[in-house]
């Protein structure tokens, strides 16, 4: 057998009763050979923008869409009814307000037992609902016995129409009209949304845009944010218990990943985002590349005019004090006897205190809480076979004008990717 018995098996019990909608445009070839591809293209996208929020405000699932169908499931037959009605209302109000929007739509609906995973269904279910669409007219709504059998007959206006004859099947299957036209309102608070659908080639793309704002906003934080926020007085005693101002690579890279795996998940587990949501990822992924691209070009460029590029505008009100090297102490008191209270990693920024020298090593104190202290020695002082070894250094924290010039490059950055970002339908 080319299929083991628990592959059988789970098939199985993956099967369960469940309702298909079908909706097609009727003569789109028309429209394509009229209009022209790039404005029948835009077209079904307007059609798809008013028919998406339909079928999710009546909790049905976007299975797929088909070239001009689109293909859904329901739990409850009568929300599938519902749904059709409200799609043939909705197309029936934009064309009233709209000349030039001309489409209509054929509508086939059944229930059945399929084969449900989570991004497709299989089976006769789904042939049948297509073959039931197939045979509908223009603005019609078509539905098989199998779902009038299973929804009220006093809530909906149904007519018996003609029988289908499908290859394979002994009977026929008994057909029913439903009159939309003279069913209740159902889109007064429905409205056509943004919503696009996304390629899988867009879903990588915008992990890459998350992935390069989340290196910038590292960059950011680490050399700006948290500076300024210890200027600000602000204590982050609650993130680590050693540190005033945390700055652990491993943490800090952790909390990224889990957030762009997180923003991974989502995206393949959804197949529609905003077109809001698409220009500010845009306009960050702009932001966060021109960051990381200026910051390189200041790094590695050495320019003629060094004095007023490094000239400072803000000065911070405290000294800091670095961590240079990997395991370095941190010790309750000035003296290598004293407790160890951490071993810090490099990259470590402190709040600096006081220094004093012990046995000829300085020592600096720094801030580790709002009521604690701790002493960090200056320098790894040279001895037989072991070099002389720098462990922190202590400066302040400038703003220059090359900062500001970055920032507005950032801004700008942001304004392009926000309003350059064109929406390439799938």
């Amino acid at each position: 057998m080319l299929t083991d018995k628990s592959t059988i098996e789970a098939i199985k019990k993956s099967r369960k009763q469940i309702t298909i909608l079908f909706s097609d445009i009727e003569h789109s070839t028309r429209h394509w050979e009229r209009r022209g591809d790039v404005d029948a293209r835009m077209l079904l996208d307007r059609h798809n923008r008013l028919l998406f929020p339909v079928i999710r405000k009546f909790r049905g699932k976007i299975i797929k869409t088909l070239g001009d169908a689109i293909m859904a499931s329901f739990n409850k037959p009568e929300n599938a009814v519902k749904a059709g009605i409200a799609i043939q209302q909705r197309l029936s109000a934009e064309r009233d307000k709209d000349k030039y929007f001309s489409l209509r739509t054929r509508i086939g609906i059944h229930t059945g037992k399929g084969i449900v995973e989570y991004d497709d269904i299989f089976g006769d279910v789904v042939n049948v609902a297509a073959k039931v669409e197939s045979s509908a007219e223009a603005n019609q709504i078509l539905i098989t016995h199998s779902t009038r059998a299973r929804i009220s007959s006093d809530e909906f206006q149904l007519t018996t129409s003609n029988e289908l004859n499908l290859t394979g099947k002994r009977k026929t299957i008994a057909l029913y009209s439903c009159n939309w036209q003279e069913h209740k309102n159902l889109i007064s608070n429905i409205k056509a949304d943004s919503i696009m659908p996304l390629l899988r080639s867009q879903k990588m793309e915008l992990i890459t845009y998350v992935a390069t704002s989340l290196m910038a906003v590292f960059f950011i934080y680490q050399y700006y944010l948290r500076f300024l926020l210890a200027d600000a007085g602000f204590s982050f005693s609650w993130f680590q218990n050693t540190t005033y101002i945390p700055s652990d690579y491993p943490v800090i890279l952790l909390l990224q990943t889990l957030t762009l795996s997180g923003f991974a998940i989502y995206l393949f587990r959804t197949d529609f985002i905003s077109r809001a949501m698409l220009r500010v990822l845009s306009g960050i992924f702009g932001a966060g590349l021109a960051l990381l691209l200026f910051a390189t070009f200041n790094h590695y460029t050495d320019l003629p005019f060094k004095k007023r590029w490094y000239e400072p505008l803000y000065e911070s009100s405290n000294l800091f004090v670095e961590v240079l090297q990997n395991n370095t102490q941190l010790n309750m008191q000035a003296s290598k006897k004293s407790p160890i209270i951490s071993i810090l990693p490099k990259g470590e920024i402190f709040i600096y205190i006081n220094s004093k020298t012990e046995n000829g090593l300085r020592w600096d104190q720094v801030k580790i809480s709002n009521t604690e202290t701790g002493w960090i020695p200056r320098k790894i002082r040279a001895a037989f076979g072991v070099a002389e070894e720098q462990l922190t250094r202590t400066n302040k924290f400038y703003f220059r004008y090359y900062d500001l010039y970055g920032l507005i490059i950032v801004i700008i950055a942001f304004i392009w990717g926000y309003m350059s970002y064109r929406i390439r339908p799938s």
